[in-house]
């Protein structure tokens, strides 16, 4: 029984740990990689970072996929606040959690021609 108990809190820290809030909007399959960004704020004890992303594509491709991806596993949110899956920019808007800095990895796809 003392296993299984233990178990079972090892489970749910292992769930806590992985748990993060990743954007993924459209697709990848078949799709061209146009744009690869690392986004990097470092984090102030008690506040909130926020940051905006802009991607605009030169070429006038069309998105077709978005990957944002939190490499440090934490509480931050990404929100698309302008273009996205259809249009040729795109505007993320970040928000760390309290105390937390934003690490995350920004994948941009277009249609493969």
């Amino acid at each position: 029984m003392k296993s299984v108990v233990v178990l079972v809190c090892l489970l749910v820290i292992a769930v806590q740990i992985n748990e993060a809030k990743d954007l993924v909007l459209g697709t990848r399959v078949n799709n061209l990689l146009i744009s690869t960004e690392k986004l990097v704020v470092k984090g102030i004890p008690l506040f909130r970072r926020d940051k905006d992303y802009v991607y605009i594509d030169s070429k006038q491709r069309l998105i077709k996929g978005i990957i944002a991806r939190d490499l440090s596993r934490t509480d931050a949110e990404v929100t698309v606040t302008s273009g996205g899956v259809g249009a040729t920019n795109v505007t993320l808007h970040f928000k760390s959690g309290r105390g937390d800095g934003l690490n995350y990895l920004i994948l941009i796809f277009s249609q493969n021609s």
